[in-house]
């Protein structure tokens, strides 16, 4: 089969440390045990915010809708947290869902570990628990999550190769001190350092925000030499706009996976070898596949690891018809595909699972 151009560049960035952290787990593929009920599902998500979690949201929604006609869950229901990101919050939610006894329970926590005593709880009474879009140190939880070091590393090396491996970027960091950007960076140094002829100019904390880049980015931007392209953690659309709005040769960027930003893109903002490339709102729909799989016997291991969104200039206008303004693009996960990247997580052979098609809605 001939992979997609999106496909091709993705598997060869695939960091090596996945597929150490494959080879820790089992090298056999066990056989699916059959349960004797169909379980029910949870959805505990700590709030809703932004488009991110929004378009989990319905991710979650649509494939839970599936799964039940496939005869796969007896039945599902959202809870979303009121309020700002509360760990206090989803604890009180966390303890109402607790006293129907879900099958199933699918975790956006607001906290790593906040949660735990609950979360704890939960196993305590024979409930399957997978966290997602997160981490926790409780041994009883299954975690589904993409690799920021991938996001960092699908961005960046798209950007040396969109300008040729030589020239000048500009770094557009991601929250000042937070765990995932400090994992980010690492990986962008990494690639940059590899790369001798490209200059790192300056480096600016966008918080992965267009609005924070295209301000900061017009603040500096007469002081700085021509930029051939901006590294950073998806404010891709505010970079083109402040270049833009300077009157100044447009970089090679990498977008947010936006309806907004793919629309701004398709319409012919952006230089070419710009991509877009963002953690998947679809992991959840992954987290429920595998929760069902975990329900029903299956040996899975305790962190797996699923791609994420990342969309070539190529594959751009078959995304932009599918994804809202206000929406986040997202893989269509299904059982299939979902069996497939755990087996290869199992197996070490990460970097040959097939990615789903582009979405079809």
């Amino acid at each position: 089969m001939t992979l997609k151009d999106g496909d091709i560049i993705l598997r060869k960035l695939l960091p090596t440390t996945l597929l150490l952290a494959a080879a820790m787990a089992q090298s056999v593929w066990p056989t699916q045990a059959v349960a004797s009920d169909k379980p029910t599902v949870v959805l505990s998500n700590a709030f809703l915010g932004n488009a991110w979690r929004r378009s989990m949201v319905t991710a979650f929604e649509e494939g839970a809708t599936k799964a039940q006609s496939e005869g796969l869950i007896q039945s599902f229901q959202t809870f979303n947290s009121p309020g700002d990101n509360s760990a206090v919050a989803q604890i009180a939610q966390l303890k109402t869902i607790l006293e129907n006894k879900p099958d199933i329970l699918l975790v956006n926590p607001a906290s790593p570990t906040a949660l735990n005593a609950t979360l704890q709880q939960a196993c305590d009474m024979g409930v399957t628990v997978v966290v997602f879009d997160s981490s926790t140190d409780l041994e009883c939880v299954s975690i589904v999550t993409n690799s920021f070091s991938d996001w960092a590393r699908l961005s960046t090396q798209a950007v040396i190769d969109g300008i040729g491996g030589s020239g000048t970027v500009v770094l557009a960091r991601g929250v000042e001190g937070s765990p995932p950007e400090l994992e980010m960076y690492e990986v962008q140094m990494e690639l940059l350092e590899a790369n001798p002829d490209i200059e790192v100019v300056t480096e600016y904390f966008t918080f992965c925000d267009d609005t924070k880049a295209q301000d900061v980015l017009l603040d500096a931007i007469d002081s700085l030499p021509e930029i051939d392209g901006v590294v950073g953690c998806g404010e891709g659309l505010g970079a083109v706009l402040a270049f833009q709005e300077a009157g100044r040769n447009i970089p090679v960027v990498a977008f947010a996976p936006s309806g907004r930003a793919l629309k701004f893109w398709a319409e012919g903002n952006g230089a070419p070898g710009s991509v877009a490339v963002m953690s998947d709102p679809g992991q959840v729909v992954a987290a429920l596949y595998t929760a069902v799989n975990i329900h029903n016997g299956m040996s899975v291991p305790r962190t797996t690891v699923f791609p994420p969104v990342f969309v070539a200039d190529t594959e751009r206008d078959q995304w932009q018809v599918t994804v809202g303004e206000d929406e986040v693009a997202s893989w269509q996960w299904t059982q299939t595909l979902v069996d497939a990247q755990i087996k290869a997580n199992v197996e070490g052979t990460v970097a040959l699972a097939a990615l789903p098609p582009v979405p079809v809605r």
